[in-house]
């Protein structure tokens, strides 16, 4: 039933440098040719040392902000909020007050919701600079522009790290959990949500087999981690875990092959067959009202982790941990 368990013949591929998870410098193992944006091509490898499987060469700088335009950061206002609000109470059960860093803010909808209904006092790091000045043009907000290191905050500075699929964006996964690991307090908390790079890879593995064409990565993912090698990423800068689970379950199962595949997921691997420097480069958030009650937000939110499993599985499409400094 799962064609993905299936004993593959091995094609090594000769890397453009060293593996960017453990260094390794050995050939890797050629899954394909994926896209970013209009007119990019990269391969798409297996680290056999450590098990990462990445973008080969990795996209530069501007590529990403191509592809990091205001049009990717349309969220719901009143969604994203809403989960701020839910997530405060979660915040005040463990300490009334505290500072609260959020990697991937975006336009910081969801850090507003914690502001507003708690005491905690709220960052934001985002990569996309139309997203960084309107949370603080219009919301008031703490945020930088760019990694994190370039906020040169200072060393055991936060309480809470919050870095929400982010992990698989960022050119230097290694050096943004040493970070992490620099600023978090001792007995600090560090919530990392990511794919699970086993299943989130399938998708364009299988469109390049298929259709013998590069496939775009639609959420901008240009890393996939498997399980061991999240692990051996967490012990190697300094992090224990304390929980771990798997979600998104439905989408794990379609990629995997325990469900259809939904009848479009060719179309959304095709690549661009225009250039995006016509895509919006401002982020247009137009005025929203509040769809929901309070109530309906704090309830989605435990629906959400209830919905999640303990333990790390190849047929779930994310992973969460609760990982603590060391």
């Amino acid at each position: 039933m799962d064609g993905h368990t299936i004993k593959k013949e091995i094609t090594t591929h000769k890397l453009m440098s060293n593996c960017p998870v453990c260094n390794d410098d050995s050939s890797g193992k050629f899954l394909g040719k994926v896209n970013l944006v209009f007119g990019t091509e990269y391969n798409l490898v297996e680290c056999l040392h450590c098990g990462a499987i990445y973008f080969d060469p990795l996209p530069s700088v501007a590529e990403l902000s191509i592809f990091y335009s205001g049009s990717y950061y349309d969220f719901d206002k009143s969604r994203e909020e809403g989960k701020g609000m839910a997530f405060a109470r979660r915040l005040k059960r463990w300490k009334s007050i505290g500072k609260f860093v959020d990697l991937g803010c975006a336009t910081g909808f969801f850090i507003n919701g914690i502001k507003d209904h708690s005491d905690w006092d709220v960052y934001g790091i985002d990569f996309g600079e139309s997203a960084v000045r309107f949370a603080r043009e219009h919301l008031g907000l703490k945020v930088v522009q760019g990694d994190l290191a370039d906020a040169h905050f200072p060393e055991s500075f936060f309480d809470y790290v919050h870095v929400n699929n982010v992990l698989e964006h960022v050119l230097d996964p290694v050096a943004l959990l040493k970070e992490c690991r620099r600023i978090i307090k001792p007995d600090g908390i560090f919530f990392l949500s990511v794919p699970n790079g086993f299943n989130d890879s399938l998708d364009l593995i299988d469109f390049w087999k298929e259709e013998k064409k590069p496939a775009r990565t639609k959420s901008g993912h240009i890393f996939f981690f498997p399980a061991r090698t999240l692990q051996m990423m967490f012990r190697n800068t300094g992090f224990e875990i304390e929980s771990k689970k798997t979600y998104s379950l439905k989408r794990g199962f379609r990629n995997i092959g325990y469900l259809p595949r939904k009848s479009n997921w060719k179309k959304i691997c095709s690549p661009k067959e225009s250039p995006e420097e016509t895509a919006i480069t401002e982020v247009l958030i137009p005025e929203q009202k509040k769809k929901h009650s309070d109530f309906y937000y704090k309830f989605r939110f435990i629906q959400e982790n209830l919905l999640m499993i303990p333990g790390l599985h190849k047929f779930g499409l994310d992973f969460q941990f609760i990982l603590r400094p060391v």
